[in-house]
């Protein structure tokens, strides 16, 4: 075998490690962003990040890096459908870590390289330079198995300023590999090297970081979560004991009726019977086929009717696909409960108005409109709503919940009001 077959068999081998490289960096932003459907996205997004994570890194060289950054975004914003930062976090985690593996093992292998072999060893180069080439798709394989459920765990949990702690950390490595590079000296390359593997571990580090930021988020929602579960289930539980106290007096009702209807009282024994049996649909209404909120409303109903509050409302949901119960309970719940509020400080029962639509459509859209009257002031701060209660701790979890919940599943919250009406739509598909 001739020099020329080895050196082309060994440049295809490397190519075909440059392809595995950038699948599995592919696989990476796959967990911490959502991919467009379709195939042409993850032939793109595998091009291009396999270009990002191979690209060749040599110090004094600000063209590749610069052209790793310009396409790294261009991936991230036309691939990934999601928020900005969360885009643009991926760079200031990523790149440190893909450029700081490629200068490494660049610099160290040219290094070695050089000590043995000159620039005239094309077969040795061709060789050398696979079997060093292997770090990169070896790097990324063990970085994605190590990391797939944080990674995943973050993508659900983190907000917005998780996101901006994360992203300050990372700055500062991402700072400090252009300096490396820009500043390296001419000819003793290996003084930057420190300072490169500083940068490698200081943005692993943040993506640890970011897992057990993620640990606490997700700690804090299931306390939440929890608090949200038993204020339902006393809910459930009075209007449990309500029904049971009117089975315990069923032989007195029917003694009324059964005397209204011995002294001829028809017209009486048919309004105390209808009464009696408008109860009973108020306790056990079937809204819906999806059990979750068919409970939670069936206990929001009875509070409505307790308040004398005029109430619509349209359901069109049979099940629910991607969205978990602990999320439409959250949803259901808190702004149902923030609309019974509003209404009852509202003086004249007569004015108390509330309407529910809500909807899931067979292509995966779910829709949630909920209107209702009120008469306080609305306080905004920074674009977040405020309690007007005097204990701003007994309010339960509130519309930032049902953010985090929208967020979590990349749809739309829209809160509109005026002086008469509140009005929130949730859209998510």
């Amino acid at each position: 075998m001739n020099s020329a077959v080895i050196i082309f068999l060994f440049y295809r081998l490397t190519n075909i490690l440059q392809f595995v490289t950038g699948y599995f960096f592919l696989k990476c932003m796959d967990c911490m962003m959502k991919r467009r459907k379709g195939l042409l996205p993850f032939l793109l997004g595998l091009v291009l990040y396999t270009i990002v994570s191979t690209l060749v890194i040599f110090p004094k060289d600000m063209t590749n890096i610069s052209v790793a950054l310009l396409l790294f975004a261009l991936a991230n914003f036309i691939i990934y459908k999601g928020k900005w930062i969360i885009k643009l976090s991926m760079i200031l985690i990523f790149l440190p870590i893909a450029a700081s593996v490629n200068l490494l093992y660049i610099d160290i292998g040219g290094h070695i390289f050089m000590q043995f072999f000159t620039e005239k060893d094309a077969v040795a180069n061709a060789v050398l330079s696979s079997i060093f080439f292997v770090i990169l798709p070896v790097f990324w394989m063990i970085f994605y198995h190590f990391f797939n459920p944080s990674l995943k765990k973050i993508q659900n949990i983190f907000t917005d300023k998780a996101w901006i702690i994360v992203d300050i950390i990372s700055l500062a490595s991402f700072s400090a590999l252009f300096s490396c590079i820009y500043l390296a000296p001419e000819h003793k390359t290996y003084l930057i090297w420190p300072c490169i593997v500083a940068c490698l571990i200081t943005n692993i580090g943040s993506v640890r970081l970011a897992a057990y930021l993620a640990d606490g988020l997700h700690a804090d929602l299931e306390r939440k979560n929890l608090q949200l579960q038993k204020n339902y289930y006393e809910e459930l539980e009075h209007s449990q004991n309500q029904i049971r106290k009117f089975r315990h007096d069923m032989n007195n009702h029917l003694s009324i009726v059964g005397n209204l209807l011995d002294d001829g009282n028809l017209s009486e024994a048919k309004e105390y019977f209808s009464n009696l049996s408008g109860y009973m649909q108020i306790a056990n209404r079937k809204y819906c086929q999806n059990s979750v909120i068919n409970a939670v409303i069936n206990a929001k109903y009875q509070m409505m009717v307790n308040a004398s509050i005029d109430t619509f409302l349209n359901i069109d949901i049979d099940k629910m696909l991607f969205i978990d119960d602990v999320s439409l309970c959250t949803i259901f719940a808190n702004t149902l409960d923030n609309a019974i509020e509003a209404c009852c400080k509202i003086t004249d029962p007569t004015k108390r108005k509330l309407e529910l639509r809500c909807r899931y459509t067979e292509n995966g859209y779910f829709s949630f409109e909920l209107i209702n009257s009120k008469i306080n002031e609305i306080y905004e701060k920074k674009g977040h709503f405020l309690s007007d209660k005097e204990d701003q701790n007994s309010h339960g979890i509130g519309i930032s919940s049902v953010e985090e919940i929208v967020n979590k599943y990349d749809g739309t919250l829209d809160i509109s009001y005026d002086k008469e009406w509140f009005k929130v739509v949730i859209l998510i598909g």
